[in-house]
Parts: C-alpha cells; structure tokens; sequence
C-alpha cells in the first residue's frame, strides 16, 4: 500500500495573516520581558536623580549627602551701619561713680565729668573673617582662622562740667568713635539634624583691639577723649535656629585697657587722660554681644546685633584736677547697633 503525503496550503488574504502572525509572536515575547507592569500611583523621579554614581560593598548606589546648613566658609565680609552711644563719668576719691553719687551731696567734693552722646554716632563698620582651612572637613584644623575688623562713628555729644563753683553750661562737642580689631580664632563646629544637618559653634578669639574716642578741641571744652590699645580674649556661640537664621552670641575680657597709650603727636594732649586724674592707673573691660544672621540669596546674608563695650578706670595718685588728690574713677560704656549685610565665599 502506498502512502500519499499531502499538506494546505494558504493563498490570498489569510495566508498573509498567518505569516503577519507568525513573526510577530516572537517580537511580542520579547515586550512581555522589557515592558514593566502599568504603573499605579504617585510617579517618582528617576533614581538615578538622587544617588551619587558608583557601587558600595552590597552592590547598592550609594545616597548623595544633604547640603549642611552652615557649613564653614573660607571668607565672609560684613559690611554694616552702626549708630553707637557713649557714656563717660569721673568722679574723685571713689572706685566707681556709684559710689561717689551715693555719698550725701556735702561730702561730694571736687571736680566731676559725665558725658553723653545726644544723638547716635552714626557710622560704618567693617569685618572680615577669614578661615583658610574650611573645606576640609576631616581636619581638626578647618575651625583655624582670623578676624579684622575696623568702625568708625561721627556725631555730636553734650558735655557738663560739675565742680565746688557748680555746673557749666551744657556744651555741644563734635566727637569720633574710632574701634580696630585684629584676632586669630579657633572655632569647633557641631553638627545636628538627619534630613537637613545643620551646623553651629563654639570658638575662642584672642589679639589687639583699640578703642578711640577724640573729641573736638577748643578753649571752652577741657575734655579728652580716650584711647586705649589692650590684648583682648573673647568667647563665641552660634546656634541655628531654623534654616536661615542663627543665634550669636559672644562675652569677651579685656585685658589692662589703660587710656593714653597711644603716642601722640600734638604734643602730649593725650597725657591728660591720666594727669588730670592721677599719677597712674589700672583698667579692666568687658564686652558682650547678641544677635541673629541670616540668609538672604545665594552668598548674601544678613545681620543684626547689639554690642555693648564697658571699661573701668582706677587712678592713684594725686591729679591736676580740684578735688583729685588721692585718684578716683572713671567708668566708659559704648553702646551699638549693628545692621548690614553678609558675603561669604
């Protein structure tokens, strides 16, 4: 018996359907493995956004790490208006003007000086701290830096004169507040916070700093300014707050701030600031300051403090004033006002 082998074969249009079929089935396999399931809910952005490149030990992309607020900079400027008031008084035979106020009024002899600034001394100052190691931040050594910073303040005072003949007449004095600082500093930055750290610190500060006062000169007023150049240690604290503004706070010494030791060259006028008061004398000061920073754009920030400067004067020896036979006191208070604007680099 034989055999016979026949097979169907397709023409026309369902023939060509077969085929359309037969390769796509393939190429429809091959979807089935590249397309991922339909997506449900919220879309997120790509991974690849938010994950620094390369692999760690698991094999895992490793997570970029947040900005840190407050992160050290190498430079930052501080340019700001001031307005400062002065306070001044001398009394003799007494350790503080307190004291001598105190005292029933037969028994206040001799002469005295208070003077008050009227109006503000309205002017600028200028600071620049410098920390040439503060983007390395596996060193101990990136809180390691310096601070310079000068002021200069103008306006106009009122001086009275109180003596055994009584008191003169108010007198209205042109005057100059003139301040520089020049300290190395070390600061030690802590860190807090876990989706967004922030940065404060804890430093110290130590150099020269100076201190001038000049008043006008002229027959009808025998006042003296003061000036002081004195070693000076200080203290510093900044806390943020939120994420754009921060505490400061600093509490400093100073160290023997005696007047009249700048040389001068008009002849000795400066002498009198201890002369007239005494043969010698021993100073002390303190100063203390609050306030907060922010940002504003980019590099630029703010700033808003209030400074306060205070000195005491212990003469000994007899002076060339009336009544200042065994020394006195003087007592010396700045008052300030700070706002302006932060660069950092």
């Amino acid at each position: 018996m034989t055999t016979t082998r026949s097979a169907r074969v397709l023409s026309g249009l369902p023939r060509t359907l077969a085929l359309v079929g037969a390769l796509s089935a393939p190429a429809a396999a091959a979807s089935d493995v590249l397309t991922p399931p339909a997506f449900h809910g919220t879309r997120e952005s790509p991974a690849w956004l938010s994950l620094r490149l390369g692999n760690g030990p698991s094999g895992r992309a490793k997570a970029e790490p947040a900005l840190e607020v407050g992160a050290p900079t190498w430079v930052r400027l501080n340019l700001s208006f001031t307005a400062t008031w002065r306070r001044y008084c001398a009394r003799p035979g007494v350790d503080s003007c307190g004291a001598y106020d105190r005292l029933p009024e037969e028994d206040q002899l001799g002469d005295t000086s208070d003077f008050s600034s009227s109006y503000p001394y309205l002017g600028l100052a200028l600071e620049a701290e410098v920390l040439p190691l503060a983007h390395r931040p596996t060193s101990v050594l990136r809180g390691l830096g310096f601070l310079l910073a000068a002021q200069r303040g103008f306006s106009s005072s009122d001086v009275t004169l109180t003596g055994d003949g009584g008191q003169t007449p108010v007198r209205e004095v042109d005057a100059t507040d003139t301040a520089f600082t020049a300290q190395a500093m070390y600061r030690f930055y802590f860190r807090f916070g876990t989706t967004r750290p922030q940065q404060g610190y804890v430093g110290a500060r130590a150099g020269i700093q100076t201190r001038a006062f000049d008043v006008e000169q002229s027959t009808d007023n025998p006042l003296t300014g003061t000036h002081r150049v004195f070693p000076s240690v200080a203290l510093d604290l900044s806390v943020p707050l939120f994420s754009s503004v921060r505490l400061d706070a600093s509490g400093g010494l100073f160290l023997s701030p005696k007047p009249g030791h700048s040389p001068d060259a008009d002849g000795g006028r400066r002498a009198l600031e201890v002369r007239d008061y005494g043969t010698s004398v021993s100073s002390f000061g303190w100063s203390a300051e609050l306030g907060v920073t922010g940002d504003i754009w980019g590099p630029f920030g703010y700033d808003v403090a209030w400074r306060l400067a205070h000195f005491k004067d212990r003469f000994s020896g007899p002076g060339t004033l009336t009544g200042w036979n065994n020394g006195g006191a003087a007592e010396e208070t700045y008052s300030s006002l700070h706002a302006g604007l932060i660069a950092t680099y």
